[in-house]
């Protein structure tokens, strides 16, 4: 549970990836009944950065086994952000320079949590209709978009940098210089210097451009 049980709950994913694109079974057990069941893919409800480890079951089940489904001839998604000409400037594609082009752009990114404490993404990239999409775009063209399918845009974090929070300091907390998405703590933070500096940004977000970011950590 310590190493794979947080990639169901979380769905986590990066560049156009998902855990539960692999994800065949999670085995899990219920604290209240002590029984131990197996759910499938469709039945841990896997959404974006989501499940029903989050929702149903947030703090009713440990998950003990995660079983996966990989394909011999995988399709490689490759055009998603910077991945795609890194993977060509490794030589091409294969898995192993697949695998050093996301090292690369995360580490360039994303802060040492040895050197500055933070909990990776704090914020999900905001998901919203076509037709919202495709308004703020003729406001902001140079605004990322990246389709979702079923008529849904994935925004970034780019509507946080965009009202001046990337960078700043609230307190003791922060958003990161590279990355809006990720909250830091300079030294001293508590957890109620970290929520108020995240309701900040979500007004400031909402505010300016009607889009509601959620927080993709779970707050007890």
């Amino acid at each position: 549970p310590g190493y794979v049980g947080a990639a169901p709950v979380q769905n986590i994913g990066a560049y156009g990836a998902e855990a539960k694109d692999t994800i065949e079974s999670v085995e899990c057990l219920l604290i209240d009944t002590r029984e131990t069941v197996t759910l499938s893919n469709a039945e841990c409800r896997f959404g974006y950065r989501d499940s029903i480890f989050k929702r149903e079951l947030k703090g009713r089940a440990v998950i003990l086994a995660v079983q996966f489904v990989l394909a011999r001839d995988p399709q490689f998604r490759l055009r998603y952000g910077d991945v795609e000409q890194q993977v060509e400037a490794l030589g091409g594609v294969s898995l192993e320079n697949i695998r050093r082009a996301v090292i690369a752009i995360r580490s360039s990114k994303l802060p040492d949590p040895r050197v500055l404490g933070n909990a990776g993404s704090f914020f999900k990239n905001p998901v919203v209709s076509q037709a919202q999409a495709d308004f703020l775009t003729k406001k902001y063209p140079d605004m990322p978009r990246y389709a979702t399918g079923e008529g849904r845009v994935k925004l970034a974090g780019w509507l946080i940098d965009r009202c001046g929070w990337r960078g700043s300091r609230l307190g003791p907390a922060g958003i990161h210089e590279r990355q809006a998405l990720v909250v830091v703590n300079h030294g001293g933070a508590t957890g109620a210097d970290i929520v108020r500096l995240a309701r900040a940004v979500q007004q400031d977000v909402l505010e300016r451009f009607g889009v509601t970011i959620d927080m993709e950590v779970n707050l007890i």
